[in-house]
């Protein structure tokens, strides 16, 4: 069972063979410093596998992983120079765009389920059960742009037919598991560990969620070439995760704050993620898809309506595409063998 300290810590983090051009060893090379997190579902497992094979140094980069405790201070890492690239939660990839902050997203890395939740006692079943009815979580999070989109779908009026009740994650997890409230809004890997532990049951999910990468835009602009190879790694090392499902699911559960996290119960979370599938390079896109990038323009127009955010960013404009698109093109013409890679721990 997962204590409330580390569900607590997990609640802040709201991650071949190539026709390329001779690169340099990668231990000659100035490392790339990322900043990550250790707690979403397949995002994990895939930074994991570049920590522990020599994926990076067969593409011809040097990473430095730097272990952070929320997206908020990797974003403020990214702006201060502490780290050259982060991976961070969608919305806190366009929150500090909206601030106006020179640092823009450049590569989609993994997405996750959100979901409305009830609790076994309170007996709801389906949406319209939720009239009269607060549901509780923490605001300014996608998972409660997700559950308010759903209770209007569903025909409800927030504020009048549905009261929304900000509360803080830790706290969420104890009053779930006492069964003291009715419905709340969550985000993987808890849906799956609500869900499986028998504590509540689905009623309304979403499957858009997503961690994103991010840098400065002069990063990007003096480092591109590492910023490329820097994709390479990463989408070979999203495909080695997808066929090594039980020993990258230990690499994620080997390190706090997802320790106490069952393994079958991280297995379920990783589903949700179509990557999780994937039996070649073709499989995967690490770029940023126009679908993508119209939902965090929408986040930042809920922003503002939330009063979270000063402006919506046109993030269409601000983040960049291309880098991540032409790798992905050159990559699904690739003869990668995720058997050919080298563990370095057991």
């Amino acid at each position: 069972m997962i204590s409330r300290r580390q569900f607590n810590a997990l609640g802040l983090a709201a991650t071949g063979t190539l026709s390329v051009p001779m690169i340099a060893k990668a231990q000659d090379l100035r490392p790339l410093r990322v900043g990550w997190t250790n707690t979403v579902a397949v995002g994990a497992q895939l930074l994991h596998t570049l920590k522990n094979t020599d994926i990076a140094e067969s593409c011809g980069v040097k990473l430095d992983m730097i272990q952070l405790t929320s997206g908020n201070s990797i974003s403020e890492s990214i702006v201060s120079g502490a780290s050259d690239i982060g991976v961070v939660s969608d919305f806190t990839a366009v929150t500090l765009m909206a601030a106006g902050a020179p640092v823009v997203p450049f590569s989609h890395q993994c997405s996750f389920r959100s979901a409305i939740m009830v609790t076994k006692k309170s007996g709801i079943q389906t949406m319209a059960d939720l009239k009269g009815k607060k549901i509780y979580g923490l605001f300014g999070i996608t998972a409660y742009q997700n559950a308010q989109e759903a209770v209007r779908a569903a025909g409800l009026q927030i504020g009048k037919d549905v009261q929304f009740i900000n509360i803080a994650t830790a706290e969420l997890s104890d009053a779930v598991r006492a069964q003291k409230v009715d419905a709340f809004f969550m985000w993987e890997p808890f849906v799956s560990m609500f869900e499986m532990g028998g504590d509540a049951i689905v009623l309304s999910q979403n499957a858009s969620p997503a961690m994103v990468v991010q840098a400065r835009t002069d990063t990007l602009n003096k480092r591109a070439d590492e910023i490329s190879r820097f994709l390479r790694a990463q989408s070979q090392a999203l495909l080695f995760a997808a066929n090594n499902h039980e020993l990258t699911n230990g690499w994620f559960r080997s390190m706090e704050p997802a320790k106490r996290i069952p393994a079958d119960v991280i297995e379920a979370a990783s589903n949700h993620d179509p990557h999780w599938s994937a039996k070649k390079l073709g499989d995967i896109q690490m770029s940023l898809s126009d679908k993508a990038l119209a939902t965090m323009e929408k986040m930042g127009e809920w922003g503002v309506s939330e009063k979270l955010l000063n402006r919506a960013p046109k993030v269409s404009r601000l983040a960049n595409i291309q880098l991540a698109r032409s790798v992905d093109t050159e990559m699904a013409k690739s003869d990668f063998d995720w058997r050919s890679v080298k563990v370095k721990v057991a």
